[in-house]
């Protein structure tokens, strides 16, 4: 019964993580006058909602049986972000190289937030992971942790190219200079 108890309350605990992470992510979507960065955040604010329900829904299960219940297929096969990011990106490239105004400094400390952000989510879920022996409940928070690394590696990636796009394409087309 302790580890039923431990169990829900590390879901208490990733609910209101998730929910910080959400008004963030709204924040960072309300408060930009980039196109490009209120795309990526309005996704990133619908993967968290969907994380949110996704942990409630395992914090009702886990309640009522005392027992973990397991990720359906439309949850596993969900990418949010990772699955939209080349259409964001994609739909954006031509207007931000057109474009004589750099991204605000707003833009870039959200950004900075978002990913560090994320890395505290990556070790949370990590953590969690670790300290339970049930089977169904590592896969839950091993993908939580797994959609929270994508979310930090598409920011990270942004990031570079909201600094430098010039330097980002340059790394991106694997570039580099031989004497």
């Amino acid at each position: 019964m302790n580890d039923i108890k431990n169990s829900l309350e590390a879901l208490k605990l990733a609910l209101q993580t998730e929910e910080e992470g959400y008004k963030l992510y709204k924040s960072g979507a309300d408060h930009s006058n980039n196109k490009f960065v209120k795309s990526i955040f309005q996704q990133l604010f619908k993967d968290e909602l969907m994380h949110m329900d996704l942990i409630k829904r395992f914090y009702a299960h886990l309640n009522k049986s005392a027992s973990w219940t397991q990720l359906d297929a439309k949850e596993r096969n969900y990418k949010g972000l990772k699955g939209e990011i080349k259409t964001i990106f994609s739909s954006y490239l031509d207007k931000i190289q057109q474009s004589t105004t750099a991204f605000s400094d707003y833009d870039l400390d959200i950004y900075e937030k978002a990913i560090e952000f994320e890395k505290k989510g990556i070790l949370m879920y990590d953590k969690l992971y670790k300290a339970t022996l049930d089977d169904k409940a590592k896969k839950f928070y091993s993908f939580l942790r797994d959609m929270e690394q994508d979310h930090a590696d598409i920011l990270d990636n942004t990031f570079q190219y909201l600094k430098n796009p010039e330097g980002w394409h340059l790394g991106q087309e694997g570039w580099t200079m031989d004497y």
